[in-house]
């Protein structure tokens, strides 16, 4: 459960931003997780350790209502795209996109599998637990295949399927945040692709 302060925070973002993305909603597929947010006071910090700039395509994979996407599009990056299975989900990250103040980079966002999108352009990419360890194999094994060499970062809210990422033998890990440790809302691994050359 998130504190008192979390939760005044959340609602002040909501305010500043022009945006309704509070909830915790079930999602209608065997290996998905349930809707719900991350704390921004958890989302700020997560983002500027991906080091995201200009050149950047950030991806948000179970983008739910959009909070992450519209933190990320403040930020100076190319891109910013959701990608989630909900229909409901996406209609409602659009319009929070389209009530976003201070939008810095466009935004889409995509109902779509998150195993069957192309990755093609993306270079950063968060996840806050969204589904089982199938579709996270799937997903990362897409991602692999998509990126053509290209580098890619990853940050993982709520850690909970870390292995599935472990086993990958193309990503090598970075940091492991937890949160007993940093105070956030939840544990946060990040990984990059390993080196090609």
């Amino acid at each position: 459960m998130s504190s008192i302060g979390d939760r005044l925070g959340n609602l002040w973002w909501e305010t500043r931003l022009g945006i309704a993305t509070r909830g915790v909603a079930p999602v209608d597929h065997p290996d998905a997780a349930h809707y719900a947010t991350m704390a921004y006071s958890s989302i700020w910090p997560v983002l500027r350790h991906l080091a995201l700039g200009r050149q950047d395509v950030f991806v948000d994979i179970g983008s739910g209502k959009g909070r992450v996407l519209c933190c990320a599009a403040r930020l100076p990056v190319d891109r910013v795209i959701g990608v989630d299975l909900s229909p409901e989900r996406t209609a409602e990250a659009t319009e929070n996109v389209r009530r976003l103040r201070g939008r810095h980079a466009p935004i889409e966002a995509v109902t779509a599998l998150a195993q069957e999108y192309d990755y093609s352009d993306v270079t950063a990419v968060f996840l806050f637990d969204p589904f089982g360890a199938d579709t996270l194999n799937a997903v990362l094994e897409r991602i692999a295949k998509d990126r053509a060499g290209r580098p890619v970062r990853f940050a993982y809210a709520n850690a909970t399927l870390d292995s599935v990422f472990r086993a990958q033998t193309w990503l090598e890990p970075g940091e492991f945040w937890r949160r007993a440790e940093t105070g956030l809302e939840h544990d946060v691994a990040f990984y990059r692709s390993r080196d090609t050359n």
